[in-house]
C-alpha cells in the first residue's frame, strides 16, 4: 500500500513539472531597442524555452512604473513559472517588481534571473549627470534611479529571493574601460557596484558594458545558468 501510494506521488508530481508552463522574459537596460538582446534570446529559444523580449520606455517612464507594467503583462500570460534575463538598467526593474508584489497577488513562480552588467549598487556616471536639472528632461526620471544614492538611487530597490546569476564586464586589470572610475569597471559601472550581495554565482567577462550582450561567453553563461542554476 506504501509503495503504491509513493508510486502515484511520484508521477503525480512528475506529471505537473513536466505539465508546467515556463517563460523567460528578457529586459533591455537604459536607452535600449531591445534588439541588442536578440542574439541572447535565439539562443535561449533553441533550448527549447520559451522567450520574450519586454520593452518599455527607459527614457520617460519610471523603473517602479515599469514593473508594475511588467507585473501586469506577466499575469496576463497565466505562465507557471517566469525567469529573468536582464542588461543594465533591466536588473532595477526586476527588483522593483519584487516590491510591487503583494503576498495577496496571484503570481507565477520566479525560477531564476540572471543579470548583465547590472547597476545594482548605482553609477558613479549617474551621480555625476543627476546633479544637472536639465539632464531629467532629456533623459528621464531614470538617471536618479540610477545613482548610487541609497535613498533615491539603485540600492533603494527590493533584493530578489529567486535564485541570482551576475554577469559583469570587466577589464581584469586595476583600471576599467572608464578612467574616470575607480578601479576595474565596464565603462559605466564599477566592479564593486554590479553585485547584490546574495548571487548564487558570478562570473566576470573582459567586455564593455554595451557590448557585453554581444559577447559569446555571455550568452553561453546565460543560457547555461537558466539550465542549470549556475555558470
Amino acid at each position: 500500500m506504501k509503495r503504491a501510494f509513493f508510486l502515484f506521488i511520484t508521477v503525480f508530481t512528475f506529471t505537473i513539472i513536466v505539465n508546467a508552463s515556463h517563460k523567460v522574459f528578457l529586459i533591455h537596460g537604459f536607452a535600449g531597442l531591445g534588439i541588442e538582446l536578440e542574439q541572447i534570446k535565439s539562443a535561449i529559444t533553441i533550448q527549447g524555452y520559451e522567450c520574450e523580449i519586454y520593452l518599455y520606455p527607459s527614457l520617460t517612464e519610471d523603473v517602479d512604473e515599469v514593473s508594475k507594467h511588467l507585473i501586469a503583462e506577466i499575469q496576463s500570460q497565466h505562465y507557471d513559472s517566469v525567469s529573468f534575463v536582464t542588461h543594465s538598467l533591466g536588473a532595477l526593474v526586476v527588483r522593483a517588481l519584487y516590491g510591487n508584489l503583494k503576498p495577496e497577488m496571484k503570481f507565477p513562480f520566479i525560477h531564476r534571473f540572471v543579470m548583465i552588467a547590472s547597476p545594482n549598487q548605482g553609477s558613479p556616471m549617474a551621480d555625476f549627470w543627476n546633479q544637472f536639472g536639465f539632464v531629467k528632461y532629456i533623459a528621464g526620471p531614470n538617471v536618479e534611479n540610477l545613482t548610487t544614492d541609497v535613498k533615491t538611487g539603485a540600492p533603494k530597490y527590493a533584493v530578489p529571493t529567486c535564485e541570482i546569476g551576475l554577469i559583469a564586464g570587466v577589464t581584469n586589470k586595476k583600471r576599467g574601460y572608464n578612467i574616470l572610475l575607480v578601479g576595474d569597471n565596464d565603462g559605466l559601472v564599477p566592479k564593486k557596484n554590479a553585485a547584490l550581495g546574495n548571487e548564487k554565482d558570478v562570473v566576470y567577462v573582459k567586455s564593455p558594458h554595451i557590448s557585453l550582450v554581444f559577447n559569446k561567453k555571455t550568452i553561453k553563461y546565460v543560457v547555461t545558468f537558466l539550465q542549470m542554476g549556475h555558470f
